[in-house]
């Protein structure tokens, strides 16, 4: 199958309406909001010596937490010789003047905010007051690999709590973790690094859908040649229109193609249940022998086991913000 690599061939939207039932006498809120994932937004320059001295211990930092996201920019300034630039200079370009921060690396844009020019980059303190946030705004993505040479994303916003925003800006783009190669700065490995955009490099203009309901956004998207396939995912965000705040970030999930057609992807909900720290599962109709993986933020199987059963004890697996799939709907829930 072959596609361009600056258009979407395949981008759509429809709304679909949630299912939500009584489980053992749990109800799902009509208001349930939902774990609000930080996001950094890096902008960074493979010939900047300042960033090649900076980036490391900010790497480190973001190293002690797993559940934030990061996605790696190369604008063209100060030096428009980056081989990252060179290769995407529009989209690059694009994204740091969206937050008036193009003119020099490295950058920090968190949740959305530029963040002041400092030593460190980024401090565990930032972090911790990011963390642990709700938001009315879900979204989900998963991607399955189509041939050999093209790669299908799909993104989902679902609005999970009432809230008077409407017109926001989906971003979705792919990014490459990691990038093995030593640059005129002396860095050798680069972290997520951005390649190309599925929406416009500021967004798509969007409007949430009403409480309960989902947007669902499909792009299929060539695979450069020079990205590495097994290293590329899609990230994805939702932010306000006004102030550019993130109201929530998502990495998606490799799927396999045989797991599409296993369950309708309305037919289940979950809800976790912090008293027992079990996660409750409802549905209206599974199959036979469907079974269920959890994942941790790297895409990786932790858990796994039969659908059918409507509890599912989580207290052996990680503290944090893990990912509930069947065939390929993926929900995120936190472990408490």
């Amino acid at each position: 199958m072959k596609s361009t690599s600056k258009e979407v061939n395949a981008f759509f939207l429809s709304t679909k309406k949630a299912i939500y039932v009584v489980v053992l006498g749990l109800s799902f809120s009509a208001n349930a909001q939902s774990p609000k994932t930080v996001l950094v937004e890096h902008f960074t320059n493979t010939w900047c010596s300042i960033c090649a001295s900076k980036n490391p211990a900010m790497y480190q930092t973001l190293s002690n937490y797993p559940q934030v996201l990061h996605i790696a920019f190369h604008p063209s300034s100060p030096y428009p010789g980056c081989v990252f630039n060179v290769q995407n200079m529009a989209e690059n370009d694009a994204r740091a003047n969206y937050y008036n921060a193009y003119g020099g690396t490295p950058k920090i844009v968190l949740n959305g905010k530029l963040l002041s020019s400092n030593t460190p980059l980024i401090n565990n303190t930032t972090i911790d007051t990011a963390l642990n946030k709700n938001s009315p705004v879900e979204i989900s993505a998963t991607e399955l690999l189509i041939g050999l040479d093209s790669m299908k994303a799909r993104v989902v916003v679902r609005t999970t709590g009432i809230t008077n925003i409407t017109n926001v800006r989906l971003f979705a783009g792919v990014a490459e973790n990691p990038v093995n190669y030593t640059s005129p700065n002396g860095e050798q490995i680069h972290h997520d690094v951005f390649r190309k955009a599925l929406t416009a490099a500021v967004g798509n203009q969007i409007v949430l859908p009403q409480l309960n309901d989902s947007l669902v956004f499909e792009f299929t998207y060539f695979i450069n040649p020079i990205w590495n396939v097994n290293a590329i995912y899609t990230m994805a965000y939702v932010q306000i229109e006004a102030s550019k705040e993130v109201l929530n970030a998502v990495k998606s999930i490799r799927v396999l193609a045989n797991s599409l057609n296993e369950n309708n992807e309305n037919d289940f909900a979950i809800h976790f249940n912090s008293i027992t720290n079990q996660l409750v599962v409802a549905s209206y109709n599974f199959k036979s022998n469907t079974h269920y993986s959890i994942l941790n933020i790297k895409g990786q199987v932790i858990a796994a086991g039969d659908a059918s059963t409507s509890e599912i004890t989580v207290n052996n697996l990680p503290k944090g913000v893990l990912y509930f799939r069947i065939g390929r709907k993926v929900m995120k829930f936190v472990n408490l």
